[in-house]
């Protein structure tokens, strides 16, 4: 890269310490980067500009339409109860086999994504899902139904790619508020299917040879075919990263994984991350039929009522982390880390509240109030992630990922133990403020030093993305 035009103490600061002079970016960018990492250093959302903020439209489009996939069951789930002829405790088993098999998936794909890059990762994983969401419709039983939903809930994976990508393509310093508005703009379809769900199915149901079993049957094609465009789109538009070609860090996914594992720091978020993102995807599952069972609301108003709580994430989870980036920059990590705390409190006394009221416009109040808490405890926990295990940030993205589900697994189960949805919940916000005080273990490090043996390593490589460890620098 020509140093005519740059300041003179940037040149000197790059000699001094031994840098030597940056490689020319593979493309012109248009936004402001990094020299070293190429990573965007600011953030332009109405642009699509290749690579930075394509990337992250790519990477939060797939997430929603991966999303709407994934949860299109939900808001027809008095109608697939009635028409299979399935109790409360049968479709809450279903609802676990959706995000018990996004587990699997998340541990799995991290690493996976390591070595493949984002971009290649993220196309699989939506024209797989692809595949049985299709078939959704089908189904004739409790067994049926539990591995269809199986099956799509692989789909939630791409929750690793949309923060790994973000994470990829930009610093540090802004990678608390692009993770959290790309995770949460993606996180709109689980209010957005609600409403999609519940407008195909009425639209099946008003054509006179379509009764209410078929409209609800054949209501899962355009997911499926939504899930098939997005994969087109990452794999043909999308760039694996700000240096071009992926280049993998790491020999294989088992050994990247074993070092992911064996970090405490990696476990302690997974557990945070279980009782926001965790009890996000068990209210998605769950709100339509509460507000059905409880309220005596029929389908279509509650899952409009219950769409409410995932639109919230239009911006919700965007201000976790927003705060967590405000707070590092006025107090470092330990900003970050009670910022989170205090969010994740909030939760779960909302959550409390919510379980409490016995009135239908005084839920929805307290159910969006609450939604604000939960999302917002998201973003502030992907604040965080960029700084564990920077060159592995993929496996750590994954790990963490998979706490969500965990803890809606976990959830489903204790569901099946209550007598009513209101317990459930008010059993779960108890635990959720308790386990937001554990974030006090949360002890994560800034390493600037780390960021420069990163950079360092670039001026090794080649120009068109045949870099070794820069290419895996991860938000450092």
């Amino acid at each position: 890269m020509s140093t005519e035009g740059a300041p003179k103490s940037t040149v000197e600061m790059i000699d001094a310490e031994g840098r030597g002079v940056p490689a020319k970016p593979y493309m012109d960018f248009t936004v402001a980067y990094d020299p070293y990492s190429h990573k965007a250093t600011e953030y332009k959302i109405s642009s699509c500009s290749r690579p930075h903020m394509r990337a992250f439209h790519l990477a939060w489009t797939s997430f929603l339409m991966a999303f709407i996939a994934w949860f299109s069951f939900a808001p027809l789930g008095p109608a697939i109860k009635k028409s299979l002829k399935l109790t409360r405790n049968d479709i809450l088993v279903a609802n676990i086999t959706s995000v018990g098999s996004t587990v699997l998936a998340r541990f799995a794909i991290g690493p996976i994504m390591d070595m493949v890059g984002p971009r290649v990762g993220q196309a699989f994983l939506l024209a797989f899902c692809a595949v049985p969401t299709f078939f959704a419709g089908l189904v004739q039983n409790l067994a049926g139904l539990a591995i269809i939903r199986g099956l799509v809930g692989i789909v939630g994976a791409t929750f690793v790619g949309c923060q790994f990508w973000c994470s990829v393509m930009f610093t540090k310093e802004i990678a608390g508020t692009m993770n959290a508005i790309a995770g949460g703009w993606g996180n709109l379809g689980g209010g957005l299917t609600q409403a999609i769900m519940v407008g195909i199915y009425n639209m099946n149901l008003a054509s006179p040879s379509c009764n209410a079993d078929c409209a609800w049957r054949n209501a899962f094609y355009i997911p499926a075919f939504a899930l098939l465009c997005a994969a087109a789109s990452v794999f043909a538009l999308g760039d694996d990263s700000p240096k071009g070609k992926w280049v993998p860090l790491h020999k294989n996914a088992s050994g990247a994984a074993g070092a992911v594992a064996s970090n405490i720091q990696v476990w302690i978020l997974v557990i945070q991350y279980s009782v926001c993102f965790g009890v996000e995807l068990h209210v998605n599952n769950t709100a339509a039929l509460y507000y059905n069972t409880r309220f005596g609301v029929n389908l279509t108003t509650a899952g409009l009522v219950a769409s409410l709580f995932g639109l919230m994430n239009l911006f919700a989870r965007a201000w976790g982390g927003m705060i967590s980036d405000y707070c590092y920059s006025k107090f470092g990590m330990p900003g970050r880390k009670y910022a989170h705390i205090i969010i994740t409190i909030c939760e779960g006394i909302m959550l409390i509240i919510f379980s409490r009221i016995g009135s239908f416009g005084g839920a929805i109040v307290a159910m969006i109030v609450f939604s604000l808490f939960v999302q917002s405890a998201e973003g502030s926990t992907f604040g965080i992630v960029p700084y564990v295990d920077p060159p592995r940030t993929g496996g750590v993205c994954g790990f963490v990922g998979a706490g969500g589900n965990i803890g809606a697994v976990l959830w489903g189960v204790l569901f099946l133990f209550t007598d009513t949805f209101a317990s459930g919940y008010l059993y779960l916000g108890i635990i959720v403020v308790a386990v937001g005080i554990t974030g006090v273990a949360i002890n994560v490090k800034d390493n600037p030093m780390a960021d420069k043996t990163m950079r360092s390593t670039t001026m090794d490589g080649t120009m068109d993305g045949k870099t070794s460890a820069e290419m895996k620098a991860r938000a450092v």
